[in-house]
């Protein structure tokens, strides 16, 4: 063994042995579509191609909510507590290889190392390497941001160690020590039993399943309240459904998204998300107000917190629920979709400032970024993008410079042009009048159009795809089969 690998090997055995971080338990008594990203996709013209519809099957995640026995959640939380350790460890064996010999270390070497375990911390494996892989896999994913944003000149944000009441999702990158049943409605993780699911649960996975899904992923995570779970399994392979627009296959709608109007289209809808969480806003104010009263740590401020924490989870699936059908209906009617390539990370920062240079109108931009996150209007962008893969349209992102000042009719710009809701052009000869959202949204529009002509033109080529994150293997080396549910 090199160098290297002795410091990584000796920094592992340090935190094993010396330093006390894989002490043994005592048993007292817990995938996302691949979809381009602005970052990935190729710019056609003025805007980026983020969806082209041409994808035969597609990867889909179902999520799925159920309740452990007393004895299956002790479980859980214990492999919880297992791969938060494992994390820590793997996080303190790049920091020390870093700082004693100026070296990094890939996900792999750490994988490896993992089979020194053996007769050290059997309690450890009793789950499989599976989740402790996933929590290395996680922390590489962590540093591969850190240096993302270092590579940027953002603020780098090194990862950091976790604590185990903080640490509440265990992932497998493949289907090995766990096995899902859906027509008994089961779930079995190795270590922990089989967990029963729902009806609404066995329906999802059988529509998966019925369109020629292979379920490869699996993610658990406790809720906030800690008595609720749910598990997000990934399929791959889901047969598409592609349907043709009602309004025509090359028909081309723009959609604006603001705080105010939550979408508005270029043939003139206005589509507003209820207030969902402002409706709640009142009854989670109430029981913050009762929490405070109450001793931290005691039963009744324990019950208080799952009654806030259900009361933001209700109103965010309303909003979700809203986002997806909005963005179904559109997408089932134009062929073409073009969206703002909006900076919400940006468009939310808050303008606090510093001690030194205080920022200005701090109560209104704090009251603007609740309005926008209550119009959840990323969520919707996701939605968009996912029910057009499956119905075989295209979306592009187009930059939203000038959107809202920029006349439709004569595309005279000035800021000016916009009077609250109204939009009127200042140029004498024109005098176009609409509402500012439509004609942003027509603006829009016209963008798409533009990206649409240069994809064309260049022969319409397809779009880049994602490679999906698999772990490295031999080539004669086949994949662990599954773990038989019990009868």
């Amino acid at each position: 063994m090199d160098a290297g690998g002795v410091c990584r090997l000796a920094a592992f055995d340090d935190l094993i042995t010396r330093r006390g971080m894989w002490r043994r338990h005592t048993p007292m008594a817990p995938l996302s579509s691949v979809i381009s990203s602005r970052e990935k996709a190729k710019k056609y013209g003025p805007g980026w191609l983020l969806v082209d519809g041409s994808d035969e099957t597609v990867i889909r995640k179902a999520e799925l909510s159920f309740r452990p026995s007393k004895c299956q959640a002790v479980l859980l939380e214990r492999l919880l507590g297992a791969c938060c350790e494992v994390y820590n460890a793997g996080l303190q064996e790049r920091r020390d290889a870093w700082r004693i010999q100026a070296k990094s270390i890939r996900v792999y070497d750490q994988f490896n190392q993992i089979t020194f375990l053996r007769g050290v911390r059997d309690d450890v494996l009793v789950w499989g390497i599976g989740p402790l892989r996933g929590a290395l896999r996680r922390l590489d994913e962590a540093y591969g941001a850190f240096y993302r944003r270092c590579a940027a000149g953002l603020t780098p944000g090194h990862p950091r160690f976790k604590s185990r009441r903080r640490y509440d999702t265990v992932c497998w990158d493949e289907p090995t020590s766990w096995a899902l049943d859906a027509e008994r409605g089961l779930l079995r993780i190795q270590g922990v039993g089989n967990l029963a699911l729902s009806k609404s649960a066995r329906r999802q996975l059988a529509r998966l399943a019925g369109r020629g899904g292979t379920a490869v992923t699996l993610t658990v995570t406790r809720g906030r309240s800690g008595k609720s779970w749910r598990a997000c399994v990934g399929f791959k392979g889901v047969a598409v459904a592609k349907t043709a627009p009602a309004d025509g296959p090359d028909t081309l709608v723009g959609a604006d998204r603001n705080a105010i109007v939550t979408v508005a289209l270029s043939d003139g809808q206005l589509l507003q998300m209820p207030a969902f969480l402002g409706e709640a806003r009142d009854l989670i104010a109430e029981l913050q107000r009762q929490r405070a009263t109450k001793k931290k740590g005691s039963v009744a401020w324990k019950n208080l917190n799952r009654r806030i924490a259900k009361a933001y989870r209700r109103a965010r699936h309303r909003s979700d629920n809203w986002a997806r059908q909005t963005a179904r209906d559109i997408v089932a009617n134009y062929g073409v979709v073009a969206l703002e390539d909006l900076k919400l990370t940006n468009m939310m920062a808050s303008a606090a400032g510093t001690v030194e240079a205080p920022g200005t109108n701090v109560a209104a931009k704090a009251a603007l970024n609740r309005k926008l996150a209550e119009a959840a209007l990323g969520r919707l962008h996701h939605w968009i993008c996912v029910k057009a893969e499956e119905a075989g349209r295209r979306v592009w992102a187009v930059p939203a410079k000038n959107t809202s000042r920029r006349c439709a009719a004569c595309g005279h710009t000035a800021a000016t042009n916009r009077d609250g809701p109204r939009f009127v052009c200042g140029k004498p000869e024109c005098g176009h009048t609409n509402h500012a959202d439509i004609n942003a949204a027509e603006n829009i529009a016209a963008l798409g159009h533009d990206c649409e002509t240069a994809w064309q033109t260049v022969g319409r080529p397809p779009m880049v795809r994602l490679k999906p994150r698999l772990r490295r293997r031999k080539a004669d080396n086949q994949p662990a089969p599954a773990p038989p549910l019990a009868a």
